[in-house]
C-alpha cells in the first residue's frame, strides 16, 4: 500500500496501471453504460474517480494516469 508521500515512482506506477485499467474497461463497456467509477484504496484514504466514458475515450493514457497521480498527490492543481 502507500499514502500521498510515499515514492513518486510507486505513484506513478500505481496511476499508469490503472490509466491502463481504465481504457481497457472504456474498450469493453456496454453501449448503455456512461461513466466509470473507481476506488482506489491507500494507507492514508480512499479515492474515489468517476470519469464519463467520453473522457476516458478522448484523453491518453498518460493524461489519465497524471490526473490519478495528482489525486494520490493531493496536488493543489488537482480538479475534483
Amino acid at each position: 500500500m502507500t499514502t500521498k508521500n510515499s515514492p513518486l515512482r510507486m505513484l506513478k506506477a500505481q496511476a499508469d496501471q490503472i490509466a491502463g485499467k481504465l481504457k481497457a474497461i472504456e474498450r469493453d463497456a456496454p453501449a448503455e453504460k456512461s461513466s466509470i467509477k473507481v476506488g482506489i484504496v491507500m494507507d492514508d484514504k480512499t479515492i474515489t474517480i468517476e470519469m464519463s466514458l467520453a473522457t476516458i475515450r478522448s484523453t491518453s493514457t498518460a493524461g489519465i494516469a497524471e490526473y490519478i497521480l495528482n489525486q494520490m498527490r493531493e496536488a493543489h492543481d488537482a480538479v475534483n
